[in-house]
């Protein structure tokens, strides 16, 4: 038993099944590091795992899970005074120690979530206890995402619950659900985070590898390995009112100028390097709205004069 009173149990690996719709990881990082670091110091933290009949799902600890499968694949030799990582026979890399005594990957230390508990409070204990690779932009906003479609949290709430910012959270509560195939361009860096998040805005999970794919076809034509965003057909996504035959649409070139500025400070807003850079960014982006007709002029002059 646990400090925390939890019961912990073993599970051979072959009983450890992934629960994809906890797994939020498009990067797994280096699982070889993560594996060698399993063998050498022993497992420090149980699985959580959730039980259907016979079977166990992982719904926090998908690295180590990986982690567990590759050390089957690898061992540990010691020559010279130094301990070497083989796989196959061939060195990989060197290891901090011998293989720990308590190591075996048919003794997984796991603990059980009860089927009762909260869904929505599991999902989110992934990003409040995580300790080993931190998520990405693209991980953590499909994250708030998915758990602000899984519990029924205010905005508010949800920047409370996960420590983002109310504009993070407006940001990932307007994405659509991700195809996992785009998601599988990004793990292959064929697609890059920023235009992956830009699809998920737009497209609905039907319409996003249609997209894509054109795309891609258009770089090969221009022999060109980098997609850039002006490869896809944004209008049609967007929710535009479709163009009678033979009518020219009339698009007013200042908005649509403004209207990209602001998708792009949008974006800029997650990367911004301080706070001064932050308040400049997020004022230029009331101004782009307000001119745009999307924010009345009564917050716009609240905020230029400090009032929020």
């Amino acid at each position: 038993m646990r400090k925390d009173g939890s019961v912990t149990f073993t599970l051979p690996l072959e009983q450890i099944l992934e629960d994809r719709n906890f797994n939020i990881r498009i990067f797994f990082g280096d699982i070889d590091l993560l594996a060698i670091q399993l063998m050498t110091e022993g497992q420090l933290d149980p699985l959580k795992v959730r039980r259907q009949g016979d079977q166990f799902y992982v719904v926090d600890g998908h690295r180590r899970q990986r982690a567990f499968e590759r050390s089957r694949r690898l061992r540990i030799e010691t020559a010279g005074g130094r301990h070497v990582v083989l796989e196959d026979g061939r060195p990989l890399r060197e290891a901090p120690g011998p293989v720990h005594e308590n190591f075996d990957t048919n003794c997984i230390c796991c603990r059980l979530v009860d089927n009762a508990d909260d869904e929505p409070e599991v999902f989110a204990s992934q990003l409040a206890y995580n300790s080993g690779k931190p998520f990405t932009l693209l991980e953590r906003m499909i994250f708030l995402s998915r758990l602000s479609r899984l519990g029924p949290y205010t905005r508010e709430q949800l920047a409370l619950k996960t420590g983002f910012s109310r504009s993070d959270v407006a940001g990932a509560q307007n994405l659509n659900a991700a195809d996992p195939r785009l998601l599988d361009c990004v793990r292959e860096g064929r697609v890059s985070q920023k235009l992956a998040l830009r699809l998920l805005r737009v497209f609905p999970p039907e319409e996003q590898m249609a997209k894509l794919c054109a795309a891609m076809a258009d770089a090969e034509r221009n022999h060109r390995d980098k997609i850039l965003p002006a490869d896809i057909d944004w209008g049609r996504g967007s929710g535009s009112a479709p163009v009678a035959p033979g009518l020219k649409q009339q698009v007013d070139p200042v908005r649509a100028r403004l209207h990209d500025v602001a998708s792009r400070l949008g974006d800029e807003l997650r990367f911004a390097p301080n706070p001064t850079a932050q308040d400049r960014l997020a004022t230029m982006l009331m101004i782009c709205r307000f001119a745009t007709g999307k924010l009345p002029y009564a917050k716009l002059e609240s905020h230029l004069l400090g009032r929020e």
